[in-house]
């Protein structure tokens, strides 16, 4: 059985419908019929189809690892990726020379691939960077005030932990401070996240419930949220609570104006 059959007919042998499968594990319904139906490129990214096999998995009681595992198998390096290593394995001794000659190829061969696919993952940075039509926020001022529900200035905004805005009594504030910094406090469950700073990817990765990311910049950060409903977002002090809703992927990038005023934008 495909790793979507295993998923559909333990989802009916529990008598659970496909909302009641994306109220408990908080996955949209899209994506989990695309799990159901084996379509995986409807979802994110790889990191994504595990992260969500692992969390379904666990709703039906299953084994998710089992999935993940199978879901590898089905995306195993191609043989184009292990020709390099096959002379090792399959040709018989050689002479010093002949082998000097070997290693000499090899090492062109690997660093004419390390720049070949640093390409292709610069490429990939800045075509995710780019607008794909996916939830973003409106663009803000990093600088300006929040209103309260009276139109006043908020006086209870609250600040992030180690946050530029913990600093004020040294003069700095969001407005004037020379760069962005920007802190992610995750809350009650994990969140894939992806944040580059100054056009420089700096993490990859599931963060846990109840720890915080903090980051800074001299130009710009942006980050891109697996689960914009599990994350509260600060950037220069400013609390920005929440970009998206439960299982929302949400991109955002906050970048420092020219002028040298800062602005937060989708």
């Amino acid at each position: 059985m495909s790793i979507g059959e295993v998923l559909q007919r333990a989802r009916e042998d529990m008598g659970a419908t496909l909302e009641d499968v994306e109220k408990e594990t908080k996955i949209r319904r899209k994506y989990i019929i695309a799990l159901e139906k084996d379509n995986f490129d409807v979802l994110p990214g790889r990191v994504y189809v595990r992260g969500f096999l692992r969390n379904y998995a666990r709703f039906l009681g299953m084994d998710g690892e089992a999935l993940v595992n199978q879901y590898n198998e089905l995306f195993a390096p191609l043989k184009g990726e292990q020709a390099v290593q096959e002379p090792f394995m399959e040709q018989p001794a050689r002479p010093t020379g002949w082998r000097r000659g070997l290693t000499v190829a090899v090492a062109v061969i690997l660093v004419g691939l390390a720049l070949y696919w640093s390409g292709i993952l610069d490429r990939n940075l800045r075509d995710e960077m780019a607008d794909d039509g996916q939830y973003q926020g409106p663009a803000k001022s990093l600088g300006e005030k929040s209103p309260d529900s009276n139109g006043g200035p908020s006086g209870n905004q609250k600040q992030a932990p180690g946050s530029a805005a913990e600093r004020d009594n040294k003069g700095d504030t969001g407005a004037d401070a020379q760069g962005v910094d920007m802190v992610l406090q995750v809350t009650d469950r994990e969140c894939w996240m992806r944040v580059v700073v100054d056009n420089e990817s700096v993490f990859e990765g599931t963060v846990g419930p109840n720890n915080v990311k903090k980051f800074a910049g001299r130009e710009s950060i942006w980050v891109k949220l697996g689960d914009a409903g599990a994350v509260k977002v600060w950037a220069n002090g400013k609390d920005y609570g929440y970009l998206g809703g439960p299982g929302d992927v949400v991109k955002r990038v906050f970048t420092l104006k020219k002028d040298g005023k800062q602005a937060a934008g989708g």
